[in-house]
This record gives C-alpha cells, structure tokens and sequence, in this order.
C-alpha cells in the first residue's frame, strides 16, 4: 500500500515537472516563408511583398552576387578572411538597409500614381458626362431653332411675287346662266307646270307599324327620287342629268297631302306617301309605270299597302284600269 502511494507521487511529481519545462520554454520563431500567397494591391495592380520576405529576398541577393572565396594555403589570405567576411557582412546590412528604404519609397510612389490615376479617371468621366449634356442640350436647341426657321420659312409669303387685284364679276356668264337654269327650264317644262288631271296612288305602312321620317327619306333616295320644287320628291327619267319629270311624291296628313319639311321630317312620323302623275305628259306611260313599281317596291318596303286615289287597294285590276286610262287620256291643249 505504501509502495504504490510512492509510485503515485513520483508519477506526480514528475508530470508537474514535465508541464513546468513546456511552460518555461520559449516557442521557436516561425521562419518567414517565401511560398506564402502574394496579395495584388487593387489600386496600383502590383503585388505586395511583405517586408520579412523581403528582407530574405535581398539576402539571397547579396549570396548570389557575392564571389566565393576558394581555400588556399595562404597565411595571410587566411588572416585575411575574417577581415573580409566582416565587410562583407557590413556591406549586406548597409544594401539590406538600403533596399529596404527604396522598396518602401517605391511602394508609396507607386501607391501615389495610382491615386492620381483614378483620380485623373473620375475627372475625365466627370467631364465626358458634362461634355455630353452639354452637346445633347446644344442639339435640343439646334433642332427647335431648325424648327422654328422651317415653320417661320412655310408660314412667311415671298415678297418678290406680285399680287394681282380680284374685281368683282358684274358680267354675264352663259356657262353659268345655263348651269343654273337647266333644271328649272325642265321643271318650267314639265308636266307639273300644265297639269290637267292627276293619276294619284298612296302608300300607308301597316298601323302596328309607324313610318318614321329617317325610314320616308331613305326609302325616298334608295329610289332615286330627288328633293326640289313644291317641297315634293321628284322621280325624272335619268337620274344623273336633268332630263323629263316622270312622277311626284308628296306626305299625306290628316288635312291631305302636304309638302316635305326636311329640317324636321327626321323627328315626325310619316302617315303614308303620295304618288301622283300629271297628265298631260309627253312620256306618260312610261311614268305611270314607274311610279306603279316604285310604290309597289317602297310598300313592301315599309310593310304596307298601295291604294289607289279612291282609297282601294291597288289590284292588278285597278293597275290595268288606270293605265289604259292614261293611254287614252287625250289632252285639250297640245303640250310644248
């Protein structure tokens, strides 16, 4: 018992022992090494070299360009050498001073043009920026100058042409006396001016239906029919030149037939239509019919029926019955 209770005390003892010496010893400097990562300054683009791998640099330097001194028997050579070797150490202190010193300068030099270039470079960015506000702002007032001549060029009159004075027309023109009058020596001519008897037939729209007047005014032009005197719709025999008067068409009302008003016929209602041929007529027949088909073609238009001037329906009877009466029909004067 007491044996292994010296055992464990030596043992102790000797563990404090061990622990002591690992404290009281000094750590071996970690030796530089010339394998480390090279750090690129971002600035100047020129790698950093810290100063103990410098400091190896330059020793390596000074071994390599130092001559190596052969042995010989010399006595004097060999007194010699430390003398030599002394130097020669001093000279490597003073080059590794020395270099040490420049390679420092040339770092702050090399870091100073590098400050200056990207200085230099902001200010020429600041400047391009500039210039080109500045030539995009001149352009802008270029282009509105440009403007504003052009506008001035189209809206200005050239002085150099001479005006010529306009007199008023007094005279008479026969191109225009006969444009203007044309029509109304047909209408003056026509059968409406020496009418002696009127063939007559209405139309009336269903009563479930009302004939507006936009309904009357299309239906009206659909057919050919033209607006003109007596405030009637007038059926001629050519539709693109003045030429005979075939048949009228008047609205009925409550107090008879009555002419058109087209300023308000597009807010009334249109109780039926009235056709009527005036005899004598030089092309009666033809325009008796005519208006039996126009009536017949705006009635079904219209959803309605065609009567004749006694209010009966017109039959193919009633048609036969008025046509031979206007082929019969003789006039008691001779038409123009």
């Amino acid at each position: 018992m007491e044996m292994n209770t010296i055992i464990g005390i030596v043992a102790a003892v000797a563990i404090m022992l061990v622990g002591l010496i690992m404290i009281l010893r000094k750590p071996k400097p970690v030796e530089p090494s010339l394998e480390a990562d090279l750090h690129i300054n971002p600035e100047s683009q020129q790698p950093v070299i810290p100063r103990h791998v410098r400091d190896q640099l330059l020793q390596n330097e000074v071994v390599t360009t130092t001559e190596r001194v052969e042995p010989s028997l010399n006595t004097e050579a060999i007194a010699s050498e430390p003398v030599a070797e002394q130097a020669v150490d001093a000279a490597s202190v003073e080059a590794k001073t020395t270099e040490t010193e420049q390679t420092a300068k040339a770092d702050e030099v090399v870091e100073a043009v590098a400050e200056l270039e990207a200085a230099q470079k902001d200010e020429t960015a600041t400047t391009e920026s500039e210039t080109a506000i500045v030539a995009e702002a001149v352009n802008v007032n270029d282009a509105e100058k440009a403007e504003d001549s052009k506008a001035e060029a189209e809206l200005s009159l050239n002085p150099n042409i001479e005006t010529v004075a306009i007199e008023e027309f007094d005279g008479e023109s026969n191109i225009l006396d006969v444009h203007l009058h044309e029509q109304q020596r047909y209408d003056d001519e026509s059968a409406l001016a020496t009418a002696e008897q009127i063939i007559a037939l209405n139309v009336y729209p269903n009563p479930r239906r009302a004939l507006s007047g936009d309904k009357a005014l299309k239906v009206l032009l659909k057919y050919g029919l033209r607006f003109g005197e007596m405030s009637c719709f007038h059926r001629y025999e050519n539709t693109d030149e003045p030429s005979a008067l075939m048949f009228s068409v008047l609205r009925m009302t409550d107090n008879g037939p009555a002419g058109f008003d087209l300023e308000t016929l597009s807010g009334e209602q249109v109780q039926g239509l009235a056709f009527f041929l005036a005899l004598p007529n030089s092309k009666a027949v033809t325009g008796y019919d005519m208006m039996t088909s126009i009536a017949g073609l705006i009635a079904r238009e219209v959803d309605g029926k065609v009567y004749d001037e006694n209010n009966l329906e017109f039959t193919p009877q009633l048609k036969e019955h008025w046509r031979h009466h206007v082929i019969d029909y003789r006039p008691n004067q001779a038409t123009v």
